[in-house]
């Protein structure tokens, strides 16, 4: 029986695994907690980060609503913090 080498495991494992997404979504939650401040950052969840979209969650639908209507002021403070790598967000 040929033993697995430990770069092998790994490999394996993390196979599919997008660092470069995950260390944007890192960033952007980051970036977001300093735009929206503390209400709405306590009250959001960003789900994820893909093809310049940024999914956010809302605890209820009050909140949901209330980042719909601050939506285009929202992206607009966000693409100036990181150079327009977001083009859409959307509120679920």
């Amino acid at each position: 029986m040929e033993a697995l080498s430990l770069k092998k495991i790994l490999k394996d494992y993390l196979k599919g695994t997008n660092f470069k997404e995950i260390n944007e979504t890192i960033s952007i939650n980051k970036i977001w907690e300093e735009v929206v401040g503390e209400p709405i950052c306590k009250n959001t969840k960003i789900i994820s980060y893909k093809k310049q979209t940024l999914i956010i969650k809302a605890s209820n639908p009050v909140w949901r609503n209330e980042l719909s209507l601050q939506k285009n002021n929202l992206l607009e403070k966000l693409q100036k913090k990181i150079n327009n790598k977001i083009n859409k967000i959307k509120i679920i």
